[in-house]
This record gives C-alpha cells, sequence and structure tokens, in this order.
C-alpha cells in the first residue's frame, strides 16, 4: 500500500439499531446449532481536518414508511429492532468533540439498499451524496490506475488518508472503504460494508489459517460450558482450534466457516466471492484492521462514537478480536458427534 503521512480520524457510529439475520440465508452452509443474530449495523464518521464524512447511515427509524414492496421485503427477510439515526447521535451527543449533522460534507452510501441509507433528509440539503461506482471513476482496466491489493481504489482527499474501494458483488457498484489511521508506523481500518455478513465467511483462510488453540474474551452474561472452551484467565476461554476446524467447509484449517450466499442478496455472487477473496488478501496485513457493517462480536470490544478507532494497533485490538466471532460456535458444537 502506499505510504504517505496524512491521516484521518475513524469514529464508529452504533445507532442501536439490530437486523436480525439468519444463517441460511445470509451465509450458508447451514450449521447445525448455530442459531441466528440480531446484528447491530454501523456507520461510519471519517474526519480529515475540519472536513467531517459519513460512511452509510444504517437503517432509518421509520423504515415502515418505505414502499409496500420494500417493506413487505424486508419484513419477509428479516426483523428490525429499531434504534436511533446517525445524525441524531452526531446532534445529541454530549463530547466534547462538537461534530454536529450540519458540519457532515458528504454521505457516502456503500451501495443504495435499505441498511446503508439511513435518512439524508437529516442532513442539510448542501450535503453531497456519492454512492458506489456510478459517481466515482477507478478506471477498470487501467494499468495506471490506483491500486489497494488487488482493489481498485479512488483517493478520495487525494492524500493517500482515504481511500474508496470498487468491491462489486452484494451491488453492482458497491464499495467498501481504507483508512489510514497512523503514519509511521502506517495502520489502517478497512470498513467491508456489504461485501459479506459475518466474519466467518472471512476467515479461517489461506492467509489466515484456525490456529490450534484460541484465547478468546467470554461474555459475562454468558459463560461458555462446551469441552472445546475450556476457561483459563477470568474473562477467557481457550477454544480448540482442531474442534472448530471440523465445522469449517471442507473441515480445513485455512477453509472459512461459510461462504457468500448465491441469492438475491447478491447481485453477483461471482464477483462478490472475488471481492472476500480480496478482503482476505489484506486481511493477512498486520497494520489492516477489519471491520464490517455487521459484526457482533466486536461490539463492546471496540470503541465507539465520540471515541475514535485510531488507536486500534497500539490497543492490540487486531489480536485481541480477531476470532472473537468463534464464540458463536459453542452451540454446534455441543451438537456435533466429538
Amino acid at each position: 500500500m502506499p505510504h504517505f503521512l496524512f491521516t484521518v480520524d475513524v469514529r464508529v457510529i452504533d445507532t442501536n439499531t439490530l437486523i436480525y439475520l439468519t444463517p441460511e440465508t445470509f451465509w450458508p452452509p447451514k450449521i447445525p446449532g448455530f442459531i441466528s443474530l440480531h446484528a447491530p449495523v454501523y456507520g461510519f464518521l471519517i474526519s480529515h481536518g475540519n472536513h467531517h464524512i459519513v460512511f452509510d447511515l444504517g437503517v432509518r427509524t421509520d423504515w415502515q414508511n418505505y414502499a409496500p414492496n420494500l417493506r413487505s421485503l424486508i419484513e419477509a427477510t428479516t426483523t428490525i429492532t429499531p434504534g436511533s439515526d446517525v445524525a441524531s447521535v452526531l446532534d445529541t451527543d454530549s463530547s466534547t468533540l462538537n461534530i454536529r449533522s450540519s458540519d457532515i460534507q458528504a454521505v457516502i452510501w456503500s451501495n443504495n439498499h435499505f441498511d446503508n441509507i439511513g435518512d439524508i433528509i437529516k442532513f442539510l440539503s448542501n450535503t453531497e451524496l456519492m454512492v458506489g461506482s456510478g459517481e466515482l471513476t477507478f478506471h477498470r482496466g487501467d494499468k495506471t490506475a490506483l491500486k489497494i491489493g488487488r482493489f481498485d481504489a479512488f483517493d478520495f482527499f487525494g492524500d493517500g488518508s482515504f481511500y474508496l474501494l470498487d468491491a462489486p458483488g452484494h451491488t453492482t457498484g458497491h464499495i467498501c472503504a481504507l483508512a489510514r489511521t497512523t503514519a509511521d508506523p502506517p495502520s489502517f481500518v478497512f470498513i467491508g460494508a456489504d461485501a459479506c455478513y459475518y466474519m466467518g465467511v472471512l476467515r479461517p483462510s489461506e492467509y489466515s489459517p484456525l490456529p490450534k488453540t484460541l484465547t478468546l474474551a467470554t461474555e459475562k452474561s454468558k459463560p461458555m460450558c462446551n469441552e472445546a472452551y475450556q476457561g483459563t484467565e477470568k474473562g477467557t476461554s481457550a477454544v480448540d482450534g482442531m474442534m472448530l476446524q471440523t465445522l469449517t467447509i471442507g473441515q480445513a484449517p485455512n477453509a472459512p466457516f461459510f461462504e457468500v450466499a448465491k441469492n438475491s442478496l447478491f447481485a453477483d455472487p461471482n464477483a462478490a466471492i472475488d471481492t472476500v477473496r480480496k478482503i482476505q488478501e489484506l486481511d493477512a496485513a498486520e497494520s489492516v484492521f477489519i471491520l464490517l457493517a455487521y459484526n457482533l462480536s466486536r461490539r463492546g470490544q471496540k470503541p465507539l462514537f465520540p471515541k475514535s478507532i485510531n488507536t486500534w494497533r497500539a490497543d492490540d485490538l487486531r489480536v485481541k478480536t480477531r476470532w472473537l466471532f468463534c464464540r458463536d460456535f459453542e452451540n454446534p458444537l455441543q451438537e456435533s458427534d466429538i
């Protein structure tokens, strides 16, 4: 990745809205005992000096007022637990940050689906709206075009601090983002948007194989009791990677637990699969911290707005949270023949 000295501040906005995700719909194959999840939907405040943009707005609070056909589709595929909205989170913040919805110069939609577009009307009328490759020039196929890994990239501020990445599959114009959070040593936050819906689609991989033993922070309200999850120091469990491996595709240590759904959720499943592979390649770099829009396992483990996530590397968040999603496999292991 190019080396530059400019950075942005990244803040993860949790509106406390939850979307109900069923594995068989969002990330096959079905693993017996793997339950559905009520997952948060994040937005991201990107600050470049006094220039502020928001990447994705999540779900609007009055989603029932969408057109009848869209409302019916939502009701048929998921359940929404409404919270607030990005603009309201900004405007009611009582910290000293003092960034309001009126300070947002641009809103970027990773795609134009209901769970990303939020309510743009709550921002000022002169707020610029950008969505996918329809608004951006990625120069596909041009050998001189900017590349981040294998992604075609667009340098948003022109100084290497924030890139938009062409990541088709979920939709034709779907985009991800890469934010430079420190300059020396360089570190980045990768914003995966809807490239996939669950970390188990990305990991394990040939670049990030399943460890023989995983040490996971446990949830205070849900102690782990399966024999594969042996308690170690207070608040952690040591997980047998060999037992988890029996749940991966092909029971291989370098194969993910799930794959991209080949249904209407992805306009081009083959392109989505290639996008996932590109993310897996970036995921191999210790300087990159991957965030997906629907990341339940890291909720409560990473700083949320108004705090910045820029210190993720110094705080060792990549190591501490990398395999946290494996807590979701306690029930499947109990139901297996292991």
